[in-house]
């Protein structure tokens, strides 16, 4: 990977292709503009069909209903945080819950990092079918706990790790089939998570209190091993094709492989990550808090719930519209430029000066809900755009890590700030999480220009 910052310092004004013709006497230079993407520079065009043939729409119906199984309970932490804190463990301080759910998104998509290039080593099937294993486990031990500490272990720890091994690779394995149409397809894929994060929450509003906590969990865990084992049936790669031969072991190439040099020799990938860090702070303490944000307003706690429904119904839409103009249209940079400020937008205008009336908070969750699902995975497919191919694995990993640092303490951040549970601290925890947009925004311009300059043209 040390030599991806040399192929991509190409400036888009030297993509202009100069060939000389001559015609018996006539001498013409002809001069044809194009526009060379860097995922066309990394990565042979030709390996890639990109058309939506019956094997790549197959294992893009693979990593949709994995995606289903792996990330529904990511989507759905505002919910049972807030049925834990009125209920298994009222006592305990939010500050204190809040670390079974940052261990859990630190596993979930910090453990990215080991998945990501057994991924590329061995392909999907082992990791994913591991993961699968081990997150069913995980969920059913969590229905028994009553502890703190056991849900860290079961769920935070064991059902984390599980998910690290299904997410990774589910959305790697697109990048062998995509290349054009790349962050469409991630987008599509991303929609499952999205549409997991809908279901699981009004399901468990629904059985909460028939069945209780135990059986509702085990009845998602259920749900889940059925996406995720359709997934895993569905899903293929090729990493046949892109692996790099050596005659080291697999784990001696996994260990050499895990190293944070490319965030030291690729400025670039230095500062998706890095916005990506702040977006993912703002997206999961939104996600998890909304809930709570709004039984402190003093609302009833079914409309509690529905913000965290209408917040995932909302992510559907904004994984594919913005990736269909990232693609097609705008460019992938362009594209999440502009959804970021739809974001800072959202806290500025809507969250920060009304969020005191319930019908404000539903128009909130929408558009934060839009815009966060699309940034989220615009920021995959950002990655996999200057990352080649047989490397793609270790490259989300590394990415996946370092969001995965910022959500190991952004819950406890956030518990601590509305420790007291007023309205004051709730109000400062919004100022927080505007600030971490604006920062997300900003970078996302640092990164615009980084990769195209102040050409405005689609990037």
């Amino acid at each position: 990977m040390d030599n991806i910052e040399n192929e991509l310092q190409v400036s888009p004004s030297n993509t202009s292709i100069e060939r000389s013709t001559t015609h018996t006497s006539t001498h013409t230079v002809v001069r044809t503009s194009t526009f060379l993407s860097r995922h066309e520079q990394l990565d042979d065009p030709h390996k890639f069909s990109d058309g939506w043939n019956r094997r790549s729409l197959l294992v893009l119906f693979g990593s949709f209903f994995g995606m289903i199984g792996s990330l529904g309970f990511v989507n759905s932490g505002g919910v049972l945080q807030t049925y834990l804190l009125q209920n298994t463990l009222k006592d305990i301080p939010p500050s204190t819950v809040g670390w079974i759910f940052s261990v859990y998104n630190f596993f979930a998509f910090g453990m990215t990092l080991i998945s990501g290039p057994i991924f590329d080593k061995v392909g999907c099937k082992i990791p994913i079918a591991f993961g699968t294993v081990v997150m069913t486990v995980g969920l059913i031990l969590t229905s028994f706990c009553t502890k703190v500490y056991q849900f860290i272990l079961s769920y935070g720890i064991l059902t984390g790790l599980g998910a690290a091994f299904t997410f990774g690779p589910f959305v790697s394995c697109l990048s062998h089939y995509f290349l054009k149409k790349r962050a469409l397809a991630i987008g599509a894929s991303y929609t499952g998570g999205g549409i997991g994060g809908v279901v699981l929450p009004l399901i468990f509003r629904s059985l909460f209190g028939k069945v209780g906590f135990g059986w509702t969990l085990r009845i998602g865990a259920f749900i889940c091993l059925f996406f995720l084992v359709t997934g895993w049936l569905l899903v293929n790669d090729r990493h046949e094709e892109f692996k790099e031969e050596s005659d080291e072991s697999i784990f001696k190439q996994i260990v050499g492989s895990v190293d944070f040099k490319i965030l030291f020799h690729h400025g670039l990938f230095s500062v998706i990550v890095f916005g990506l860090l702040f977006n993912g702070l703002a997206f999961l303490i939104t996600l998890v808090v909304i809930s709570s944000y709004s039984t402190s307003r003093g609302f009833s706690d079914s409309d509690s719930y529905l913000l965290v429904v209408v917040f995932n119904c909302f992510s559907i839409p904004g994984r594919i519209i913005p990736s269909i103009l990232a693609d097609n249209y705008l460019g992938r940079f362009n594209t999440f430029c502009m959804i970021n400020t739809f974001s800072i937008i959202a806290f500025t205008i809507i969250w920060l000066p009304f969020g005191h009336h319930l019908q404000a908070l539903f128009v909130f969750a929408a558009a934060f809900g839009f815009s966060s699902g699309s940034v989220l995975s615009l920021s995959a497919s950002l990655v996999a755009s200057i990352i080649p191919t047989s490397e793609i694995g270790k490259g989300l990993g590394t990415a996946f890590f370092i969001l995965s640092i910022g959500d190991l303490f952004a819950i406890p951040i956030s518990g601590a700030i509305t420790n007291s549970g007023t309205r004051k601290s709730y109000d400062n925890l919004v100022v927080f999480l505007t600030c971490c947009a604006g920062v997300g925004w900003i970078i996302s311009f640092v990164g615009r220009y980084l990769y195209g300059g102040l050409n405005l043209k689609r990037a």
